[in-house]
């Protein structure tokens, strides 16, 4: 007869808790383990699943290791005779919406001196039909310049272009693409565990589970999906293993900066042993 067996593990970034090697952005990471994990040879139909994982909502979106963090604007001072200047707005890593975007820069051109009375250099606002960025320029003479490759025109959907000055303001300029904010759609977590893993497409790379982002930004993801996928890993028959490694990656297998947020998952070995009864 065939007699079911279980592990589980449980498995944390965070160096307090036992993790070691913790890569700089915080996406990989070592367990050792005292005492080896051990998979007898004659186990059977050997299945590996991640029945529940925790990763904060925190990646940034525009930051200085992404080299979208910056914003060249050109326009008045605050001066009582405004005097036309280069501000180089610099956005401080983050996971933004448009909103918080908005008010960041608007806040930064103010640090810097830029126009504010009796309104700001620009504004930025959205069409929702379209799901583009627009830029409200409120003085003729001001200027955008999203040609230098570190700003974040691609989240904001621009092409690489000086938009301005214009005749007439204030002027809404629609962007030229749809905006990408939502530079991550889920979380993938990889294990040297497993060979293989899930496929993804016509791929795998050592997959145990995805992470569904259902959270606003700031939040912790509880995954615990009702029915966690299954994979197949009859290569650990035999095994016995001190050591295994975990990669936190986005949906282009991507590793990701967790923003010193630590993440975990747990993680259940099944097989059956075959028993001489009698």
């Amino acid at each position: 007869m065939l007699v079911p067996q279980e592990i589980s593990l449980l498995v944390s970034s965070d160096p307090s808790q036992g993790a070691r090697n913790l890569s700089a952005d915080g996406s990989q990471f070592d367990v050792f383990f005292d005492e080896p994990l051990q998979i007898p040879r004659d186990a059977l139909n050997i299945t590996v699943t991640a029945p529940e994982s925790t990763v904060w909502w925190t990646i940034p979106n525009i930051s200085a290791k992404n080299n979208n963090n910056k914003l060249y604007i050109f326009g008045d001072d605050n001066q009582a005779v405004p005097v036309p200047k280069l501000y180089i707005v610099d956005i401080d890593d983050g996971l933004y919406d448009l909103s918080g975007l908005n008010n960041t820069v608007l806040s930064k051109l103010e640090a810097l001196g830029a126009r504010t009375d009796p309104t700001p250099l620009i504004n930025f606002g959205s069409n929702t039909a379209t799901q583009r960025v627009v830029i409200r320029f409120n003085y003729s003479n001001t200027t955008v310049d999203f040609t230098p490759p570190d700003t974040p025109r691609d989240i904001l959907g621009f092409d690489s272009q000086v938009l301005g000055p214009y005749v007439s303001a204030p002027l809404d300029i629609p962007a030229d693409n749809v905006a990408a904010f939502n530079q991550i759609n889920s979380f993938l977590i990889k294990s040297d565990l497993v060979n293989r893993g899930i496929r993804f497409n016509n791929a795998y790379s050592q997959i145990i589970t995805q992470v569904l982002i259902d959270v606003l930004p700031g939040s912790q993801i509880v995954s615990s999906p009702r029915h966690p996928a299954v994979t197949n890993a009859q290569e650990l028959a035999g095994t016995n293993r001190n050591q295994l490694r975990f990669y936190l990656t986005d949906q282009r297998s991507q590793p990701v900066d967790t923003n010193g947020e630590y993440w975990t998952s747990r993680i259940t070995i099944k097989y059956y042993l075959p028993m001489v009864v009698g």
